[in-house]
C-alpha cells in the first residue's frame, strides 16, 4: 500500500509538473480538468478475455500455500460477488478500486493454464490517459503488453512490453534505455517471478525522466490521448511441473489473477474546458466516476472542444497552449448572416488574420463577410453597408449586356466603375443596353457581341455601305444575287462581283451540260460524259464530236441483192474522193440494198441521206426505203406515232446529183435493230426510153443525219432553243454534211453540232484510232477523223484503201500491179498479190515465167549454156554455173581463166597463183593467159607479188608458200613506209623503220622526248618548261623528257602544270630555276595567302607593305606594329618614291647621296640636283683609299679579335683537348687503387703532353713570323683587291645582262607579256577583292563551298563502301553481261525463235528467219518449227480454243443457273399457294362470316399475283390503283365501245390533222390508259378466277382442317430438320459460289474479248444468288404446304434435294473446269508475252543489224565497183604490156 501511494505521489507530482498552472482558469491560458480513476463507474466497458467459474464451478490451487492445510478452491464467476452470499466470484470488475476493508478478499481470475488473456477497457469518447497499476494475487506475468487505440479500436498501437526474457518472448524490440517518450521498448523489472502475490506492474505514457520541451505539441497530446485501453497476458510463470505433467491437477495453480487496476486519465479537451459532464445515457451519480463530455470555454464545442462554435470561425480550431487561450474568433458578416465557416485558403491569403467564410448571405449579399451585392445588384452608395437595403437590383437588358444583365456593383474611380451602370456588349448600345449599334442587328442573348454585324457582301449589295435591317439583317441584294448575306447568285449564274446585276449566267452548253446548274464560286458546268471546260463545250483529248453524217453505213457492206456487185475506185493522190469507203455498190434496175441498223444513239427522227454516182444521163425514177422493224410500235414509246405509210418512202435520184436527202424523216429508237431497205424499182419509163435496158447506179453509203426539230434544244420554245434554231437554219448548218467532200464549218454551227452532238450520244465519242493505221490515238475534234498513215483509210484509220494491201505500223504499200499483166489495179489485201492475165507471173503480174525476159514481150535468156534464168528486164544471167560470169556466162569467174563462149569448146580452168582458187593457196585477184606465150600471167591480190603471187609485198609478212600461209599487213600502226622493203620484217612482220617520232615493235610508242599516241601517228615533243622542270630530265634548254602518253613533264618542288610551267598556290619565283619559293605572307596583314607567281608580291591590308606584307606600306618607313613614318625624300635626286623600309633612307639616284637624296654624293660636283661626275683621276684614287681603308678596317678587326682572344684562341680546341687529359691524368692519380700499370701510363701521357706543348709552342713562333709577313704583304694584297674588284664589276654586268636574258626566257614578248601582266594584275586585284569579299563575309561563297565540301566528303566517305561494292557488282555484272553477249550468234538465236538458222532464203527455210527476206517481208516460224515464234502462237491458239471452252462453260453453268431458278420459282409459286391456303383455313375457323374481309385478302392475293409476273410492282399498283379511281369498266365489250366512240369522234372531225397534233398527247395518254385498262382488266380477271378458286379450297378446308393440324404438327417437325438441311446447303453454294466469284475475277486478265463474259458473270451470280435464296426458303416452304395438301412432303422433298444436289455438283463441277482452265489460260498468256516481249526485242535488235548490214553492203558494193575499175585498167595495163613484149 505504501507502494501505491508513493507511485500515486509520483505520478501526480509529474502531471502537475507538466500541465499548466490552473489557478488561472480558462480565461488567461490552457485549463484542464481534473485527472481520476478511468474505471470507475464503467464496470459495463470492462471486459475480460477469459474469467474462471463463467459457465460452471471450476477448481483452482494456490502455490504459495504450500504452508496451509487447505490449497486448492473453487470459483464459481456464475453470479457477482458478494461478500455475504458470494465469495467465490471473481469476474474483471472485481478489480476496481473501491478502497474497502476487504478488498483483498474479492479479485479478477483467469481460468486455468491459459496463457494468452487480455483485459480491455471501452471508453466513450477521447480521454488524457496518465499512468496504470496492475495488483496482481498470483505471480506477475512472465510477459505481457499494453496497447491502446484512439479510434475507438479501429486501429492499436503498443505503448510498451513486459518480459521475464524480452530478447526471447518479443525478439526485436528494444530494451531501452527510453530517449523519447513516444519510444515501445521492452521492460523486464515487472515480470519477475517474486513476489508471489501483490505484485505490482506499473506504466506512466510520460516517463519523468525524459524532459519535455513543448507539453502541448500534437505528438504529445496524441501519446496521452485514447479512447480504448488493452493489456496482453502472453505468458505465466510457472514451477516447470506443467513440463513434465500434463494432467489437469497441474494446470489448477496456474492462471492470472489480479487484485487492483487503477487506470489513471482524465476529459480530452485540448485546454479548452476544466471541467467534464457525462455523456448523454451516462449517470451522473456516481461518485469518483471521470466524465467524458467537456463543458466548452473559448468559444468551442464537441465532445472534446474539437472544433469551433458556430459563428466563431474566424481562426483556426487549435487547442489551447499555456497562457494562449488560442479562442474561437467570431465571424464579421456585417448583420447580414448568421453562419459562417473556416477557409485555410482564405486564412493563408489575409496573412493568417482572417479565414471566416459567411455562409448564407442575405440582402442580396455576397462575399466573404457579406460585404459585396450579389450579380445583378449594385451598392447604394447612400447606404451603410449593414443595411438591409443596401443593395438594390441592376435595370439592364439581359439580351445586350455583359454577364447577362450584370451592371457595376459599386463605385470605383480607378476601374471606371459606377454603380449601377450596365456595361453593354460590344455591338449594343443604350442606358439598358438594349438595342444595336449601326451596321448591327439581332440582339441576342447568346451573341458575346450582342448583335451581329450586318453580314452583307459588298459584291451582291446594291448600296456601297453594307447595311441591313436591324431585326433580321436581311441585305438588300442586286438583281441576280440572292440569300441573307447577297453573298450568292441565283440558280443559273454564277461569278459574284461587283458588277450591276452582281452575277452572271452559267451560260452552260446546252448539249455538253447535264442542266443549266453551275458552281457559284468557278462557274463550272455539270458535264457530260468526256465533255470539259467551263461551259462543258469542250471536247476531252482522245474524244470528239460526231459529224451530222456520222452515222453512215457503206453500201458495199450491206447485203446485196441478186445482180448487184461491189465496184471498188482507188483514190487517186492529190484529188479529193467524193464517195466514202473503198467504193460503190453496182445496182442495177430492180436491185436491191438490205442495211442492217443497230447502233441508234438516240430515239429521234432521222434524215436519210443517200450518196450515189449516177451512171445513166436521166434522173432514177423510183426508188422506194423500207423501214422494217422487228415488231410493232408500242404507242407509249418515243416513235409511237409512227404509222406504216411513214415507213416506206418513194422517192427519185437526180442524175445532177451525188446526194438526196429524203423528203420525209424516219423515226428510229436507240437499242432497237432495224433493216432499211433500199428497192431501184424502175429506172425510167420503158415505153418512154425503149433503148435502157441495163440501167444501173452506183450507191456509195446512206447516213442518219439527226433531225434538228427532232430536240428539245431547238423547240423547247424558250427564247434561247429559238435563237439557236435561228443561227442553225440562218447558217445552214444542216447542209454542211451533205456533199463530199465536207464544207468547212463555222464557228456557230461547229458551237451547235457539238451540243447536238453531246445530247444524242451522252458525251463526247471516243477516237478508238487504230493503233497500228493511225499515227497517235488523238483525232480531229470536228467529226473525229484519225490522222491515217499512207494508203489508210477510215474514220479510224482502220482498213487498206482500195489499190493497196498489207496493213501494219507503216500503213498500206500500192498494190502496184502492172496494167499489161493484171486483170485490175487491185490486189489482196493480206498479200498484195495481183491477179495475173495468162502469161504474166509474179506478185505485180509484171514478169515473164522462168527462162524468159523482156516483159511484156517476153523472150528466152541467153546464157552460152551455163544458165537457166536471166533478169526479168535487163535479162542478165543469174546464178552462172562452170565457173562463169557476166550477163550472159560470155567470161570467166575471178580465179579462172579461159573463154567459155557456147560453141567455142573451151572451158573456165583455175588460175595457177600459185593454186586454185578453192586450194587455200591462192593469192590472185584473177588471171589470163598470154596469147603469145600460152603463159597464165597472175594479177596479185593487195599484199602479194611474184610471178605466182608466192611472196610477199613491202609492207606486209607471213609465209605463203607454206598450206594455210598467207601474206598480212605490218602491225607498225601506220608508222612505216609502206614501199620500202626493208621497213618491216617479211617473215616475223617486226617493224625496222618506225617514222613520225615512234619506236618499238610495233612503232606504237612515242619517242623519248616525246609524247601522244604512236597508234595515232601523233606524237608531239615535249614543251617543258626548263625553268620548273628537274635538270635530271633536260638534256639542254630546248630538249627535255616528259611522260609518254600525256606529256606530263617532271616538275621542281612547288612547280605545277603539264609543262611545268607555274607555281602551286601560295609560292613564287620560278624563274630561281631551283623550284618556287614559299610566298611568305604575313597571315595577319596581308588579305590571303596567295603572293604575285613573278614579283612575289603579297596583296597587303590598307596601312601595311612590303613583298610579305610585313614592312609598311609604300612610300613609308618603320616598324608597322609599332610607328610608320612617310618617306622624306627629295624627288629629284630618287631613284623611286620607296625608301628603306627600316632607316627611311631614300634611294638615291646616281650622284646623288644623303639620308633626303638631296645632295651630291662623294665623286660628283656641282650644285644639286645638277650633279657631274669628277675626273677620272678621282675614281682611280678614291678606289685605292676605299681599297686601304677596307684593308685597314679588316686588320683592325682582326687585332681586335687577338687582343680580346689572345693568341691561343685558333688553338683552343687543342688545348682543351690537353686540359682533358690532364684531368684524366688527375683522376688516375688520385685513384686510391693506383697500380704499377697506372703509374706507367701516367708517366707515358705527362710525356707525350710534354712533347705537344713544345710542339705548340714552336708553332705559335712560327705564327708570329707569319703574322709578319702577313703584315708586310699588305700592299700587295691591296693590289690584287683593287684586280678583284674590276672582275667583280665585270661579272656583275654580265649578271645583269644574263637576267635580262632570263627575262627574255620568261616572256618572249616582254611587252606583250607585260601588258598581259598589268591587265591579269587589274583582274587578279579585282578578283582578289571579290574573293576576300566572299571569304570575309558571312556566310559567304567560300564557307558555303566549305561546308558543302565537308557534307561531301562526308557522304562520300559514309558511302564510299557501298559505293565500291556496287561498282565492283555492276562491273562483274557487265563483264558476265558482255561475255554473255559476245558468245550470242545470231543463228542460234534464230533458231531458237524461228525453229532454224535463218541464214538461207525462204525457198529452203521454211520456217524463215532474219535471211528470210525475198519477197520483201520478213517471216519466222511456221508449221513444223519449234522456234518460240511457233510456241508463242501455238500458245496463243490454245489460248484462244481455252477462252472458247471457257464461254461455253460458262453458258452451261448459265443454263444450269437458269434451271435452278426455274425450279426455285415454281417451288416458290407452291409455296405461296400452299401458304394462303393455311392461312385462309386458320382464318376461315375464326372468321367465316365476315366476307368484308375475304374481299380485302382477295385484293391482297391480286396485288401477291400480279407482283409474281415480272413486271415492276409499283408501276402495276399504280396501274391498278388508277384503274379503280377512273372506274374504267371491267368489261371488254364497254372499252370496245369507248374506244369506237373516240374513233368516231375523230373520223368527224374536218381539220384531223391539226386537231390531231393538238390532241396527240392526249391520244397517247389514251392509248396508254387502254393498254393498262386491258392489262389491268386481264390481271382482275385472273385474279378473280385465282380468288374462285380459292374460295373453293376454302370450303374443302374446312372439311380437312382436322387432318391439316394434325399434318401441320409432323409438318413443323419436318420443316424444322428441312431449314437445317437446307441451311447447309446454302452455306456451301455460298462458299461455292465465293470460289467462282474469285474464278471469275481471276479470268479477267485474258484481255478485251472476255468483258462481255465477265458481265454475263456478274449478272449470273446476281440471279444465282438470289434464285438460291429464295429456292432454299421455297423448298422449306413448299414442302410444308405439298404435305398439308397431300401428305407427299417427303417424296418431293426428296425429289428437290437430289434436283438441288445435282445442280450444286453440276455447278461445282463447272466451277473447278473454269478454275483449271483459268490457270491453264493465265499461264498461257504470260508465256505468250514474254515470248512476244522477247520476240520485239530481237525484232528490234535485227532491225538495229540489219541496219548495220545495208550500209556496210552499201559500202561494199561500192568499194566492189571501184575494185572492178582498178582491176580492169591494171588487166589493160597488163595487156598493153604484154603486147610491147
Amino acid at each position: 500500500m505504501h507502494t501505491v501511494l508513493l507511485l500515486f505521489c509520483c505520478a501526480l507530482a509529474t502531471a502537475v509538473a507538466q500541465e499548466p498552472d490552473h489557478a488561472h482558469g480558462c480565461t488567461h491560458g490552457s485549463c484542464y480538468p481534473a485527472t481520476g480513476d478511468l474505471l470507475v463507474g464503467r464496470e459495463k466497458n470492462l471486459k475480460a478475455s477469459s474469467t474462471c467459474g463463467l459457465s460452471k464451478r471450476e477448481p483452482y490451487c494456490i502455490v504459495s500455500h504450500l504452508q496451509e492445510e487447505k490449497k486448492c478452491f473453487h470459483c464459481d464467476s456464475r453470479r457477482p460477488y458478494d461478500p455475504t452470499y458470494n465469495t467465490i466470484s471473481h469476474r474483471i470488475e472485481n478489480v476496481i478500486t473501491t478502497f474497502r476493508p476487504d478488498r483483498k478478499k474479492c479479485w479478477w481470475q483467469s481460468e486455468n493454464g491459459k496463457s494468452d488473456v487480455y483485459i480491455q477497457l471501452d471508453l466513450e469518447a477521447e480521454f488524457h490517459f496518465t499512468h496504470l497499476i496492475m495488483t496482481f494475487k498470483t505471480f506477475r506475468p512472465a510477459a505481457l503488453l499494453i496497447e491502446r487505440s484512439a479510434d475507438f479500436g479501429r486501429t492499436w498501437k503498443v505503448y510498451r512490453y513486459f518480459a521475464y526474457d524480452c530478447a526471447a518472448v518479443f525478439p526485436g524490440i528494444s530494451q531501452g534505455p527510453l530517449r523519447k517518450v513516444d519510444d515501445v521498448i521492452c521492460e523486464s523489472r515487472y515480470s519477475d517471478i517474486e513476489p508471489s502475490t501483490e505484485g505490482e506492474v506499473i506504466f506512466r505514457v510520460l516517463d519523468p525522466a525524459i524532459r519535455i520541451e513543448d507539453p502541448y505539441s500534437p505528438r504529445i497530446q496524441n501519446q496521452l490521448k485514447i479512447t480504448n485501453l488493452r493489456v496482453n497476458f502472453t505468458r505465466l510463470h510457472t514451477l516447470g511441473d506443467n513440463l513434465l505433467d500434463s494432467r489437469l491437477e497441474i494446470k489448477e495453480k496456474y492462471y492470472y489473477a489480479m487484485y487492483e487496476l487503477v487506470v489513471r486519465g482524465n476529459c480530452f479537451c485540448y485546454g479548452h474546458a476544466s471541467e467534464c459532464a457525462p455523456i448523454d445515457g451516462i449517470r451522473d451519480d456516481i461518485d469518483g466516476m471521470v466524465h467524458g463530455r467537456c463543458v466548452c470555454k473559448h468559444n468551442t464545442k464537441g465532445l472534446n472542444c474539437e472544433q469551433c462554435d458556430d459563428f466563431y470561425n474566424d481562426h483556426p480550431w487549435r487547442p489551447a497552449e499555456g497562457r494562449n487561450t488560442n479562442a474561437c474568433k467570431k465571424c464579421n458578416c456585417n448583420s447580414h448572416s448568421s453562419k459562417c465557416h473556416f477557409d485555410m485558403a482564405v486564412y493563408l491569403a489575409t496573412g493568417n488574420i482572417s479565414g471566416g467564410v459567411c455562409d448564407d448571405c442575405l440582402h442580396n449579399t455576397m462575399g466573404r463577410n457579406c460585404e459585396t451585392c450579389k450579380p445583378f445588384f449594385y451598392h447604394d452608395p447612400s447606404r451603410d453597408i449593414r443595411d438591409p437595403r443596401v443593395c438594390i437590383a441592376c435595370d439592364c437588358d439581359p439580351d445586350g449586356s455583359i454577364n447577362g444583365g450584370m451592371c457595376d456593383g459599386h463605385d470605383d474611380s480607378t476601374l471606371g466603375m459606377l454603380a449601377g451602370q450596365c456595361r453593354c456588349k460590344k455591338n449594343v448600345e443604350g442606358p439598358r443596353c438594349d438595342k444595336c449599334k449601326p451596321g448591327f442587328f439581332g440582339l441576342s442573348a447568346n451573341d458575346p457581341l450582342g448583335c451581329q454585324p450586318c453580314k452583307c457582301d459588298p459584291r451582291g449589295t446594291i448600296s456601297s455601305r453594307p447595311k441591313c435591317d436591324t431585326v433580321q439583317g436581311d441585305c438588300f441584294c442586286k438583281r441576280l444575287v440572292t440569300g441573307r448575306s447577297c453573298n450568292q447568285c441565283l440558280p443559273e449564274h454564277w461569278a459574284l462581283s461587283h458588277d450591276v446585276n452582281g452575277c452572271r449566267g452559267c451560260d452552260c452548253d446546252v448539249g455538253g451540260a447535264a442542266d443549266n446548274q453551275c458552281s457559284m464560286e468557278s462557274g463550272q458546268c455539270q458535264c457530260r460524259s468526256h465533255m470539259l471546260g467551263r461551259q462543258c463545250n469542250q471536247v476531252e483529248p482522245g474524244y470528239f464530236f460526231m459529224a451530222l453524217d456520222h452515222y453512215l453505213y457503206e453500201a458495199e457492206l450491206a447485203k446485196l441483192g441478186q445482180g448487184c456487185t461491189v465496184e471498188e475506185r482507188e483514190h487517186q493522190p492529190g484529188r479529193l474522193a467524193f464517195w466514202t469507203g473503198p467504193g460503190f455498190a453496182r445496182i442495177p434496175e430492180r436491185g436491191t440494198l438490205d442495211f442492217v441498223i443497230s447502233n441508234i444513239p438516240y430515239s429521234m427522227e432521222y434524215d436519210v441521206l443517200i450518196r450515189y454516182d449516177p451512171q445513166m444521163p436521166r434522173d432514177w425514177e423510183e426508188v422506194i426505203l423500207k423501214v422494217i422493224r422487228p415488231g410493232p410500235i408500242p404507242t407509249s414509246s418515243p416513235c409511237g406515232n409512227t404509222i406504216p405509210a411513214d415507213d416506206l418512202l418513194t422517192f427519185s435520184l437526180p442524175s445532177g446529183s451525188r446526194f438526196l436527202v429524203l423528203p420525209q424523216p424516219v423515226c428510229l429508237e436507240k437499242g432497237v435493230r432495224y433493216t432499211l431497205r433500199l428497192e431501184f424499182v424502175r429506172y425510167a419509163d420503158k415505153n418512154i426510153i425503149p433503148t435502157f435496158s441495163n440501167a444501173y447506179i452506183f450507191i456509195d453509203s446512206i447516213s442518219l443525219l439527226p433531225r434538228y426539230l427532232s430536240l428539245e434544244m431547238f423547240v423547247a420554245g424558250d427564247s434561247t432553243s429559238l435563237a439557236q434554231k435561228q443561227s442553225y437554219e440562218r447558217y445552214r448548218c444542216h447542209e454542211s454534211a451533205k456533199s463530199l467532200p465536207h464544207q468547212a464549218l463555222n464557228d456557230v454551227c461547229v458551237k451547235l453540232i457539238t451540243s447536238m452532238s453531246a445530247i444524242i450520244n451522252n458525251g463526247a465519242l471516243a477516237c478508238q484510232c487504230d493503233l497500228q493505221g493511225s499515227v497517235s490515238s488523238v483525232c480531229d475534234v470536228r467529226g473525229g477523223q484519225c490522222r491515217c498513215r499512207p494508203n489508210v483509210i477510215g474514220r479510224r484509220c482502220d482498213k487498206c484503201a482500195p489499190g493497196t494491201y498489207g496493213f501494219g505500223p507503216s500503213g498500206c504499200k500500192l498494190c502496184e500491179c502492172s496494167q499489161e499483166g493484171s486483170h485490175s489495179r487491185f490486189c489482196d489485201v493480206y498479200t498484195g498479190q495481183c491477179s495475173c492475165l495468162p502469161g504474166a507471173f509474179g506478185q505485180h503480174c509484171d514478169g515473164c515465167q522462168s527462162g524468159h525476159w523482156g516483159f511484156p514481150s517476153c523472150r528466152p535468156c541467153q546464157c552460152n549454156g551455163h544458165a537457166e534464168e536471166c533478169h526479168q528486164r535487163t535479162g542478165a544471167c543469174i546464178n552462172c554455173r562452170s565457173n562463169t560470169a557476166g550477163d550472159k556466162c560470155e567470161k570467166c569467174a575471178s580465179g579462172f581463166y579461159g573463154y567459155p563462149i557456147l560453141g567455142s569448146g573451151n572451158q573456165c580452168r583455175p588460175c595457177p597463183c600459185p593454186d586454185g582458187p578453192n586450194s587455200g593457196r591462192h593469192f590472185a585477184a584473177s588471171c589470163y593467159q598470154d596469147n603469145h606465150s600460152r603463159q597464165v600471167v597472175c594479177n596479185c591480190k593487195q599484199g602479194y607479188t611474184g610471178v605466182r603471187c608466192e611472196e610477199c609485198a613491202p609492207g606486209y609478212y607471213g609465209n605463203p608458200s607454206q598450206p594455210g600461209g598467207q601474206c598480212r599487213p605490218c602491225r607498225c600502226s601506220n608508222n612505216i613506209d609502206m614501199s620500202d622493203p626493208e621497213a618491216c620484217d617479211r617473215r616475223t612482220g617486226e617493224c625496222h623503220k618506225c617514222l613520225y617520232n615512234t619506236e618499238g615493235s610495233d612503232c606504237s610508242l612515242c619517242k623519248s622526248g616525246y609524247y601522244g599516241d604512236g597508234s595515232r601517228r601523233n606524237c608531239r615533243k615535249c614543251t617543258c618548261n626548263f625553268l620548273g622542270t628537274e635538270r635530271s630530265q633536260c638534256l639542254s634548254r630546248d630538249d627535255c623528257l616528259c611522260q609518254r602518253s600525256t606529256g606530263q613533264c617532271q616538275c621542281l618542288p612547288h612547280v605545277t602544270g603539264l609543262t611545268c610551267d607555274h607555281c602551286t598556290p601560295n609560292y613564287w619565283n620560278l624563274a630561281s630555276g631551283r623550284g618556287c619559293e614559299p610566298c611568305g605572307c604575313d597571315p595577319n596583314n596581308a588579305y590571303t595567302s596567295v603572293c604575285n607567281e613573278f614579283t612575289g608580291q603579297c596583296q597587303c591590308r590598307d596601312g601595311f607593305g612590303g613583298r610579305t606584307c610585313r614592312d609598311c606600306q609604300e612610300n613609308y618607313w618603320g616598324d608597322p606594329r609599332v610607328l610608320c613614318r612617310a618617306c622624306d625624300c627629295d624627288h629629284r635626286g630618287i631613284e623611286t618614291s620607296q625608301c628603306n623600309r627600316v632607316t627611311g633612307h631614300c634611294a638615291c639616284r646616281q650622284g646623288v647621296s644623303g639620308v633626303r637624296c638631296d645632295q651630291c654624293a662623294r665623286g660628283f660636283s656641282g650644285s644639286f640636283p645638277d650633279c657631274q661626275p669628277c675626273h677620272q683621276c678621282f675614281g682611280d684614287w678614291d678606289r685605292i683609299v676605299q681599297d686601304l681603308a677596307t684593308k685597314t678596317k679588316a686588320l683592325a678587326s682582326r687585332a681586335q679579335e687577338i687582343q680580346t682572344t689572345g693568341l691561343t684562341g685558333a688553338y683552343e680546341k687543342s688545348f682543351k683537348e690537353l686540359e682533358d687529359k690532364l684531368s684524366q691524368a688527375r683522376n688516375i692519380v688520385n685513384a686510391r687503387n693506383a697500380t704499377a700499370e697506372a703509374v706507367t701510363t701516367l708517366m707515358a701521357m705527362i710525356e707525350e703532353l710534354r712533347s705537344q706543348i713544345g710542339e705548340t709552342t714552336d708553332t705559335l713562333n712560327s705564327l708570329e713570323g707569319d703574322l709578319t709577313s702577313v703584315q708586310d704583304s699588305n700592299y700587295e694584297a691591296s693590289n690584287d683587291l683593287n684586280t678583284l674588284e674590276r672582275e667583280a664589276k665585270e661579272l656583275r654586268l654580265n649578271s645583269e645582262q644574263l637576267n635580262r636574258q632570263l627575262d627574255i626566257l620568261k616572256n618572249s614578248n616582254f611587252l606583250g607579256a607585260y601588258d598581259s601582266i598589268r591587265a591579269s594584275y587589274n583582274k587578279s586585284r579585282d578578283a582578289e577583292r571579290r574573293s576576300n569579299q566572299s571569304t570575309t563575309d558571312t556566310p559567304s561563297t567560300v564557307s558555303k563551298s566549305a561546308d558543302t565540301r565537308k557534307k561531301t566528303e562526308r557522304l562520300i566517305a559514309e558511302k564510299k563502301d557501298d559505293f565500291n561494292r556496287k561498282n565492283a557488282a555492276n562491273k562483274r555484272a557487265l563483264s558476265d553481261l558482255n561475255a554473255r553477249t559476245q558468245g550470242l550468234d545470231i543463228k542460234k538465236i534464230n533458231e531458237k525463235v524461228c525453229g532454224a538458222p535463218g541464214d538461207v532464203p525462204c525457198g529452203e527455210s521454211p520456217c524463215g528467219g532474219v535471211g528470210c527476206l525475198d519477197d520483201g517481208r520478213r517471216h519466222c516460224g511456221g508449221l513444223n518449227c519449234n522456234g518460240a515464234v511457233a510456241v508463242a502462237d501455238s500458245a496463243l491458239e490454245r489460248s484462244k480454243h481455252a477462252e472458247k471452252e471457257l464461254i461455253k462453260a460458262m453458258g452451261e453453268v448459265e443454263n444450269l443457273f437458269r434451271q435452278v431458278a426455274d425450279a426455285k420459282t415454281k417451288a416458290q409459286e407452291a409455296k405461296d399457294k400452299a401458304q394462303a391456303a393455311l392461312n385462309k383455313a386458320s382464318d376461315t375457323k375464326k372468321k367465316v362470316e365476315r366476307s368484308n374481309n375475304d374481299l380485302r385478302d382477295l385484293i391482297k392475293q391480286i396485288r401477291g399475283f400480279l407482283m409474281q409476273e415480272g413486271a415492276d410492282p409499283d408501276s402495276i399498283e399504280a396501274v391498278a390503283n388508277r384503274v379503280l379511281e377512273l372506274s374504267i369498266p371491267a368489261s371488254p365489250q364497254q372499252i370496245r365501245h369507248l374506244a369506237d366512240e373516240i374513233k368516231d369522234r375523230v373520223r368527224s372531225l374536218s381539220n384531223v390533222d391539226a386537231i390531231l397534233t393538238q390532241t396527240q398527247d392526249d391520244v397517247r395518254k389514251a392509248e396508254r390508259l387502254l393498254m393498262e385498262a386491258k392489262k389491268a382488266r386481264n390481271k382482275a380477271e385472273r385474279a378473280k378466277n385465282t380468288g374462285e378458286s380459292v374460295k373453293q379450297a376454302l370450303d374443302g378446308a374446312r372439311i380437312a382442317q382436322t387432318a391439316a393440324e394434325k399434318a401441320i404438327q409432323r409438318a413443323k417437325d419436318d420443316i424444322g430438320m428441312t431449314e437445317n438441311i437446307l441451311a447447309e446447303i446454302q452455306s456451301e453454294t455460298t462458299a461455292n459460289e465465293k470460289d467462282l466469284n474469285d474464278a471469275m475475277d481471276k479470268l479477267s486478265d485474258l484481255g478485251h474479248q472476255m468483258e462481255t463474259l465477265k458481265v454475263k458473270r456478274a449478272s449470273n451470280n446476281i440471279v444465282a444468288a438470289r434464285a438460291e435464296a429464295t429456292a432454299n426458303l421455297a423448298q422449306g416452304k413448299a414442302n410444308e404446304a405439298k404435305q398439308i395438301l397431300d401428305g407427299e412432303l417427303s417424296d418431293k422433298y426428296r425429289t428437290v434435294q437430289d434436283l438441288v444436289g445435282r445442280k450444286a455438283n453440276a455447278v461445282q463441277d463447272a466451277k473447278k473446269k473454269a478454275e483449271r482452265l483459268r490457270n491453264e489460260a493465265k499461264q498461257l498468256v504470260k508465256d505468250a508475252q514474254d515470248k512476244l516481249q522477247k520476240l520485239a526485242d530481237l525484232e528490234k535488235d535485227y532491225e538495229k543489224n540489219q541496219k548495220k548490214l545495208e550500209g556496210k553492203a552499201k559500202q561494199l558494193d561500192g568499194l566492189e565497183d571501184k575494185m572492178k575499175e582498178i582491176l580492169g585498167a591494171i588487166n589493160k595495163q597488163i595487156q598493153i604490156y604484154n603486147t610491147c613484149q
